[in-house]
């Protein structure tokens, strides 16, 4: 009697079912399946027993729980190891990547050496001795929030000196193959 009242309530609580597992797989037809995988385990449990308190709840964990170990194994599925045939044997970077890198490197060098030694000295502390803002700021006579403003907007004009500098150099060599 009990399966028969789960099913009952399956059926009528069916679109609410789909929405749940919809959410946790974002696919109408997967959550179908789900929702029919969640009816086939009513009619074939033999922990289905006794009376349950709350059909409704009970339905929607099962479909919760089929809906996670579904997302779960999609997700596992995608993840796949490299194969023979793929160019990158080992995991070191290739001779392009550390040039590229090492000519980065050098432009953030280039802009570090460009900016007021205040300012250097502050983004040193912070990013090489790791030093606290706080003990920064005690150190210049500034406030923690002035420290964090000035760590901000010089990590910012680093950052658009590099990019600015990496789109020039593309633009260069497209110039020099023409």
């Amino acid at each position: 009697m009990t399966r028969q009242k789960l099913l009952r309530h399956l059926i009528d609580e069916r679109e609410m079912l789909l929405c749940d597992a919809m959410r946790i797989i974002g696919n109408r037809d997967r959550a179908e399946d789900v929702v029919q995988d969640a009816a086939m385990r009513c009619l074939s449990s033999k922990a289905i027993g006794t009376e349950i308190a709350s059909p409704r709840g009970f339905l929607r964990r099962i479909v919760r729980n089929l809906a996670l170990d579904h997302r779960r194994r999609e997700i596992s599925e995608r993840i796949t190891p490299l194969e023979l045939d793929d160019d990158l044997l080992c995991d070191r970077p290739t001779a392009e990547t550390q040039l590229q890198d090492r000519q980065r490197l050098g432009r953030l060098a280039k802009g570090l050496s460009a900016l007021p030694a205040r300012e250097a000295d502050i983004i040193f502390a912070h990013r090489l001795r790791v030093e606290s803002q706080k003990d920064i700021a005690r150190r210049y006579g500034l406030s923690p929030a002035r420290i964090n403003g000035i760590i901000a907007h010089t990590q910012a004009r680093l950052a658009v000196y590099v990019d600015a500098s990496d789109h020039k150099d593309m633009a260069g060599q497209v110039d020099d193959k023409r």
